[in-house]
């Protein structure tokens, strides 16, 4: 039977949406939205947490068989010296699902810096007064040290759709007034017809709330 040309615009047109949706082979810049902190309201100002060192875990490798491992576009001109890492996020795909360019965050954001809001966000949903390391802060006050272990998005080639995933886990300890180890992980998604940045954005923007509801539940368990 012959196909009309309704039927195979659609299978035509899906490459040309890839091409359109950022799925190039150039590297991409983004900002990401990070939910705003508790007001100061609900603060209980006997509960301190000194938010410290944020220290980026992630290992990246050149050719991963896994999307999900972090891994940057080949070339002299797109090598990363450490700092630059800090704002690799995600690396694109091609309709066959081979890895192409890469997503950076516009400078100044970085996984540390984007990480520590996150965290601070948390605790000050919890009640907490949150200082900086360099603060003078209480006895008592609960220190707070993060290693990021993934912080990462990919796409996932479909034959209609698109799906962007991404994952954020973090290792919390925690010293002084409570001694704990709390790992905290969250993922987010994204279905859309192509991958235009504004389409990871909002599978990061999902990935972020998912890691404050379970910051929350993870400090309740922890008694606080």
């Amino acid at each position: 039977m012959k196909l009309s040309i309704d039927h195979i615009r659609p299978a035509m047109l899906l490459p040309f949406l890839l091409l359109l949706g950022a799925c190039a082979t150039n590297r991409s810049y983004i900002a990401l939205d990070v939910p705003a902190g508790a007001g100061a309201s609900g603060m209980d100002p006997a509960k301190v947490a000194v938010i410290g060192e944020i220290v980026d875990q992630r290992e990246f490798q050149e050719n991963p068989r896994d999307p999900s491992i972090p891994s940057l576009k080949k070339g002299e001109e797109y090598k990363l010296d450490a700092q630059g890492k800090l704002q690799a996020i995600a690396r694109k795909r091609n309709g066959d699902g081979k890895a192409i360019g890469d997503i950076q965050l516009q400078p100044p954001q970085s996984v540390t810096s984007i990480t520590r809001q996150l965290v601070v966000t948390g605790f000050q949903q919890r009640g907490f007064r949150v200082i900086g390391p360099g603060e003078a802060a209480p006895a008592n006050a609960v220190r707070v040290d993060v290693d990021i272990t993934k912080f990462w998005a990919w796409m996932n080639p479909g034959f209609w759709t698109l799906r962007m995933d991404s994952q954020l886990e973090t290792t919390l300890k925690l010293s002084g007034g409570k001694q704990a180890s709390l790992v905290v992980a969250a993922s987010g998604n994204k279905y859309a017809q192509t991958g235009m940045e504004d389409n990871w954005k909002q599978a990061y923007e999902r990935t972020f709330q998912d890691y404050l509801d379970t910051l929350k539940a993870e400090l309740e368990k922890a008694g606080l």
